[in-house]
């Protein structure tokens, strides 16, 4: 996993904005019918030791949650506090909007959610910590909660989990590589994750499967048709189900992928690409840099040519037309594989993308520095990231953190992605947006440019790389870190 960053020093006195990346939002996970309709057990369960009994059990996924009062540290005490979370609209809206009922029971504390409509979301929150102050709990992308902690918007967490966590959350069961990037930054714990996202491949299983298909892959590579583990093996593939070069291919495109400007920088990742080290220097010109663009110019070939005005929704929409053998792309393109009327319901297959170098992205929850109650902060945060609190928001689309949770059968069960993913995860090093507080916008957009002119066959690879290098040594410089 790529290391913390080390920031020493900022000049800058204003806490300047950065743009909520499009490619970290809508990542969707479906689940099964029984694992949503799974109900409350009719047994009693109490709120700790010496309190009034509680609400009935919760029940899910097969197992009953019966330490939402996080090892009895919730029993009332809450009780006229108040606690105010910004939301985006949508999913993010569903899930905490579900669970906070049952925390303000167990708690006594009010919890008011206000829905932010997401191209708005980001300004708003930043205002506030600026500014109102009214907002407690905190949650975004993890680059803009990066950018919060080193202005000193949000509030180390490692004292609080110390002082008021209950015995079992066990901070050691989050995906290792999960929560080190998520969580720390400037060797601080900021955040913890909340909804975890990797880039995925989608392919199309009834393609690989076919037996006319694999013996035609066989005569013409002399080797057996399979899901693509290395880059090399993914170009080949490509070429292979696209007409313009295989005529006889069943679909008329080998690979597809959202390439419209603010989402190339993705497929650079996902091809060995990097943009800084740990030391917030520029890392992309070099021999994966360079070889991440070949790359990319030769999956171009073998992708529609209207890619590069393909956002989350058109890309989508085509490869679930069954226009493309192959997809790079978030989670969320299952539910539109498996929405009613797609081409390809219950034909797709879900692996990690080849090369072994996945894109992370996802969002961490943190505390408003400016917060008036980061005890009761801290206890909703714990809330929604326990092991039981994790089963409340899988089925909300907020897909699990934890080890143990993916280790559930029903889990597992509920999703074709959860194998795919847990395993990206571990191989996951380079974050969707560039990691250096203030300016991390500003350099996603260096970096698209650049990828586009290559794209467009007006600068080379090398030229790219080497441009975005020295964009990025310049930037990185007008900050004066030491």
């Amino acid at each position: 996993m790529k290391k913390r960053k080390q920031m020493k020093k900022f000049l800058a006195a204003a806490f300047c904005g950065i743009l909520l990346a499009g490619s970290l939002s809508g990542c969707k996970v479906a689940v099964s019918d029984e694992a949503k309709s799974e109900s409350a057990e009719n047994t009693q369960t109490a709120k700790g030791e010496g309190e009034e009994e509680q609400s009935q059990a919760i029940v899910k996924y097969g197992t009953e949650l019966t330490n939402l009062n996080l090892d009895g540290t919730l029993h009332g005490q809450y009780e006229g506090q108040t606690l105010t979370v910004p939301v985006m609209s949508g999913d993010f809206e569903k899930a905490v909007s579900a669970v906070a009922p049952i925390f303000e029971e167990l708690s006594g504390a009010k919890v008011v959610i206000e829905s932010i409509p997401g191209e708005q979301y980001t300004d708003k929150v930043q205002l506030d910590l600026n500014n109102t102050h009214k907002y407690d709990v905190v949650l975004s992308p993890i680059a803009i909660l990066h950018s919060f902690a080193i202005a000193g918007k949000v509030e180390p967490l490692e004292e609080l989990i110390q002082t008021y966590a209950g015995e079992s959350y066990d901070i050691d069961d989050f995906l290792p590589g999960l929560f080190q990037t998520y969580g720390y930054y400037d060797g601080k714990l900021v955040a913890i994750p909340y909804k975890p996202d990797v880039m995925l491949l989608f392919y199309r299983k009834d393609l690989f499967e076919d037996e006319a298909v694999k013996a035609a892959y066989q005569e013409k590579y002399g080797e057996e048709l399979k899901v693509p583990e290395t880059n090399e093996e993914m170009v080949q593939v490509a070429e292979f189900f696209t007409k313009s070069q295989n005529p006889d291919s069943p679909v008329d495109y080998g690979y597809c992928a959202m390439m419209l400007k603010g989402s190339t920088r993705l497929l650079f990742f996902n091809r060995g690409g990097d943009d800084i080290d740990e030391n917030l220097k520029p890392n992309m010109n070099n021999g994966e840099g360079i070889k991440a663009m070949n790359l990319i110019l030769d999956l171009q070939k073998s992708a529609p040519k209207e890619w590069v005005q393909m956002g989350w929704d058109e890309a989508n929409q085509f490869f679930a037309n069954g226009n493309a053998a192959m997809m790079e792309q978030w989670p969320g393109l299952w539910l539109t594989c498996q929405a009613e009327g797609s081409a390809v319901k219950d034909k797709v297959g879900v692996a990690v993308a080849p090369g072994n170098t996945p894109t992370l992205g996802g969002w961490g929850a943190s505390i408003a520095s400016e917060s008036q109650n980061k005890e009761l902060a801290w206890k909703f945060i714990e809330f929604m990231t326990s092991k039981d609190g994790e089963l409340l928001k899988i089925e909300n689309t907020m897909d699990p953190c934890r080890a143990s949770t993916y280790e559930i059968p029903q889990v597992q069960d509920s999703s074709e992605l959860y194998e795919a993913l847990m395993e990206s995860f571990n191989y996951a090093k380079t974050l969707a947006d560039v990691d250096v507080p203030y300016i991390s916008s500003k350099l996603c957009d260096v970096m698209e440019t650049y990828i586009q002119q290559a794209m467009e066959g007006s600068i080379t690879p090398e030229e790219a790389v080497s441009g975005m290098e020295k964009e990025f040594t310049t930037e990185i410089e007008n900050l004066e870190l030491e």
